[in-house]
């Protein structure tokens, strides 16, 4: 440049240059704004004196389109700019289509002055011969001697740079500021002018469309706006312009619906929450709220959330939420759309967003960044002519189609997305639903259809054509494709499917198990009501015609039939008390000192030697028993051996064989043993099927071989469960016909058999009898029947009773008695009866003083059976529990046991 071609300000220059800036913003497409930027350069370039003047882009280029001299660039910067708009002086020839490709590395020293935001001026060109060494090898070449060259920002990113070639004027410090401000408005008219082409093309459609859309929430969900109040909010200094108050606002009281003053968000928010929200709704919603928490919770989201309720506003509405979405964030600013809407009913909201929509869509002409804030539920968005077999692509941030103008063939593009996403299983469905040359028929008379799909990710995607057009005879011709990702929803419905699966197999194994229990339970009741008519019958006739032998006999049968009914009975009800109490959680065991030699001799009484037994080969080997006493829950154990055993004889046939073998070994533990058992049998054996479901509830082998054998099908499940309480083991080997094992390791605590707790207790009582003299019993039992058929059962055993009918009379009966010569030798207690319970009268006559009353036995006899019951008696001063129905012989050998010691 030539100092004495100085010129100086020219006023006129800046009017100039401030129309032209008015006139690119009044520019209504693109071809205008083109048009304004060409006069733009002219005017630069006619001030300036200069050869040429021209803009450049930042490009967003696909490398297969670049020329292949470029792609061998070797450069670590991928950019490629592009002289996209020019001004020549007259006889200056264009390099336009010379510079349609410039890589980075060409321009690499300007590009780091750029990003330091500031402008490059070469007076000349000697001058940066060795600090541009690249730049100057080109403008030498192209026979530039002074340059001007201005970048353009926006949003704080590098959009491309203004350049002014051979300026024979001199530049001004005013010149360089005028041009700075044009280049920083002229990135922002592009962009908006670029937002406006495509806010006016897709209003067009909506518009053209909105009755169809009518038909399809998901698209009105991602247009409407359906806010009843927004707010424009810069989290950086605290400051909110109202975009939207609905007169209706409960914050209309505080904030005129007109206007478009600067409110202070802090404050606004508090007075609103202070007045209307109610606070055990949201009791930290200001929290939640506040531009601090906003910032750190917007940093890696796009949009939040919370509900709470208020006071109602003027049309009764009280339950809110409130959405808080990023619009914008920079360094200076962080800007966010705060909008509250009304989630009353769910209808009338959606009629309420389709009139919001098309003011929305007005309003974004001039805030087009609220247009990102509506499309956030669906991950692409396509719309697609049938007839050309071309989409466009509206968004899409699932296959990186990014470009609002990307198009191409639809069917090629939707093959591809089916073969590179979609999971193999559903190939050939996604398949069929993709295929376009059937979508026509399709939806011949539906607006929409949809398919759901496992992607290859691992999530399910939802899939939806929309109709958007239709010609004169109904035909389809233009579809909206969306997509969005409904992994959550897929899981959700999975949940409840495979809960209602289990819900059916639990109800159906339950009425199986009713079923059953019917059956096995009216069956023992039929032969015991049979049974009693046939006693009573042949009682009846033998008064008439005498009684013999033979009908001693026969009543005898009668009456040992009726009892082994009622003990499968009580077998019945006592296995579905203990599965219901080991569910509930209220189970637990109830260790003391217990021989295992003791245990042995017990189950080869009950089981090898009860009276009715079939004929079978009944073997027990026990070896190798370390410790004889061990600490165990004898009742469970006992339990657990019975169950197993009882099974093996059920299934066992006459002649086969049915076998014990017990164990010990030493335990991890050096104060533990474990025990093992090895119960086999050779019976009828189990399916594989049916071992794998053995241990549920309810469960009974479906076999017409086990049909005749009764049972509750909880036997296994209990003893599973109560293996499992005792942290043990429990294994099984079966086959059909070859007989069954089971496998059962468990672990104790040991006693030395010389030690004086080795002398506890075992399954088996003692059986001594005493006393010399007739026992007298206080028996508390307000039922009638039950006293009548205990006090008969006593009496042969020269015991005889004394009924209180209910709690406060057996207190005023064993207060009495002490002024008797005989006292009782026992009570035996019921637990539920009228005006005094049995747990509160054992409580009083513990509380009696003497020792007459502190040591009297007190045996609980009640049908309350549960762990806890038994609990409560002991709590309560009682010295044992029995369970009805009462075992005689076992209570006998009881008050013997108690009396003598």
């Amino acid at each position: 440049m030539n100092e004495t071609t100085l010129k100086k300000p020219d006023p006129q220059f800046a009017q100039d240059i401030l129309k032209q800036l008015m006139t690119i913003d009044r520019s209504r497409n693109p071809q205008e704004l083109n048009d304004a930027i060409l006069t733009l350069l002219h005017l630069i370039g006619r001030y300036s004196n200069a050869e040429r003047v021209y803009l450049f882009d930042k490009l967003d280029y696909d490398p297969q389109n670049l020329p292949a001299e470029l792609l061998s660039e070797d450069t670590a910067n991928p950019e490629i700019y592009s002289n996209t708009l020019e001004w020549c002086a007259d006889g200056i020839p264009s390099k336009k289509d010379a510079l349609k490709y410039v890589p980075a590395c060409y321009i690499i020293d300007w590009l780091d002055i750029f990003h330091s935001k500031r402008p490059v001026l070469i007076e000349n060109l000697e001058d940066v011969k060795y600090t541009m060494p690249v730049e100057y090898k080109y403008l030498k070449r192209a026979h530039i001697f002074a340059a001007f060259i201005m970048p353009i920002f926006y949003h704080s990113e590098l959009h491309g740079f203004i350049g002014i070639d051979n300026p024979h004027n001199k530049l001004s410090d005013l010149f360089i500021q005028q041009i700075t401000f044009a280049g920083t408005h002229l990135s922002t008219s592009r962009e908006n002018i670029r937002m406006l082409s495509l806010l006016e093309e897709k209003q067009a459609d909506l518009q053209n469309n909105l009755d169809l859309l009518q038909n399809e929430r998901q698209i009105l969900m991602v247009l409407c706006e359906d806010s009843i109040s927004v707010f424009r909010v810069n989290l950086m200094n605290n400051t909110a312009r109202t975009v939207k108050l609905d007169h209706h606002a409960n914050v209309t009281n505080s904030i005129s619906p007109a206007g478009d003053r600067i409110l202070c968000y802090t404050d606004e928010l508090r007075s609103y929450y202070d007045h209307f929200v109610l606070k055990d709704s949201a009791p930290d919603l200001l929290e939640h709220l506040t531009p601090e928490a906003l910032q750190k919770e917007l940093t890696g989201k796009d949009r939040i959330s919370y509900r709470y309720q208020s006071l109602p506003n003027s049309l009764d509405q009280v339950f809110f939420e409130v959405r808080v979405t990023k619009i914008l964030q920079t360094d200076d600013n962080f800007e966010v759309l705060i909008a509250f809407r009304h989630i009353d009913d769910i209808v009338k909201e959606e009629r309420q967003h389709q009139r919001e929509l098309e003011q929305a869509l007005y309003e974004t002409k001039k805030k087009n960044q609220i247009l990102s804030t509506i499309s956030k539920i669906y991950v692409s968005i396509y719309r697609i002519n049938l007839i050309s077999d071309q989409y466009d692509v509206i968004s899409d941030d699932m296959f990186g189609n990014t470009s609002a103008t990307h198009t191409g063939s639809a069917r090629l593009m939707f093959r591809e997305i089916c073969h590179t996403t979609v999971a193999p299983e559903y190939l050939e469905q996604s398949l069929h639903f993709f295929n376009l040359s059937t979508l026509q028929q399709r939806l011949r008379y539906d607006e929409t259809t949809a398919i759901e799909y496992l992607a290859q990710d691992g999530n399910w995607h939802l899939m939806r054509f929309i109709v958007q057009k239709r010609d004169l005879s109904g035909n389809v011709t233009e579809v909206l494709c969306v997509i969005r990702i409904v992994s959550e929803e897929k899981r959700r419905e999975k949940y409840w499917i495979v809960a209602a699966e289990e819900a059916n197999k639990a109800s159906t194994a339950k009425s199986d198990f009713l079923s059953r229990m019917s059956h096995d339970i009216r069956t023992p009741m039929n032969v015991i009501m049979g049974l009693v008519n046939l006693s009573r019958n042949h009682l009846d006739a033998s008064f008439k015609d005498g009684f013999s032998i033979t009908d001693y006999e026969k009543l005898k049968d009668y009456l040992n039939k009726i009892q082994l009914s009622g003990t499968h009975l009580q077998q019945l009800v006592n296995d579905i008390l203990d599965m219901s109490r080991i569910e509930s959680g209220n189970f637990e065991l109830m260790a003391q000192p217990l021989k295992v030699s003791d245990t042995i001799r017990f189950l080869e009484q009950t089981i090898f030697s009860s009276p009715g037994t079939k004929p079978l080969n009944f073997l027990c080997k026990k070896h190798h028993i370390l410790y004889d006493t061990i600490l165990a829950d004898s009742l469970r154990l006992g339990q657990i051996y019975l169950n197993l055993l009882s099974n093996a004889v059920k299934y066992t046939p006459e002649g086969g064989t049915v076998q014990l073998e017990i164990y010990e070994e030493p335990a991890t533990d050096p104060d533990h043993i474990r025990l093992i058992s090895i119960i086999s049998d050779t019976g009828i054996g189990m399916t594989e099927d049916f071992m794998k479901v053995m241990y549920s509830d309810f469960s009974r082998a479906v076999d017409t071989r086990v049909n005749k054998v009764r049972g509750s099908g909880l036997g296994l499940s209990i003893v599973k469960r109560l293996v499992d309480l005792m942290d043990g083991t429990i294994e099984v080997k079966s086959k059909p016909q070859k007989g069954t094992t089971f496998y059962l390791t468990l672990e104790f605590p040991y006693i030395e058999d010389d030690s004086p707790e080795a002398s506890g207790g075992s399954l088996i009582p003692e059986t001594e009898v005493h006393p010399d003299r007739p026992l007298k019993l206080l028996v508390a039992e307000d039922n009638e029947l039950n006293y009548e058929i205990l006090e008969e059962q006593l009496l042969p055993y020269d015991i005889h009773c004394i009924r209180a009918e209910d709690g406060k009379q057996c207190l005023h009966i064993f207060q009495t008695s002490e002024m008797e010569s005989t006292p009782f030798d026992a009570i035996l207690m019921d637990m539920q009866m009228p005006v005094m319970s049995g747990v509160e009268a054992t409580k009083n006559i513990r509380a009696f003083p003497g020792t007459y009353a502190r040591n009297i036995p007190i045996i609980a006899t009640t049908a309350n059976a549960y762990q806890e019951d038994i609990r409560e008696c002991l709590d309560a001063g009682m010295n044992t529990h029995l369970s009805k129905p009462l075992d005689i012989e076992k209570l006998v050998r009881m008050l013997a046991e108690y009396i003598k010691n």
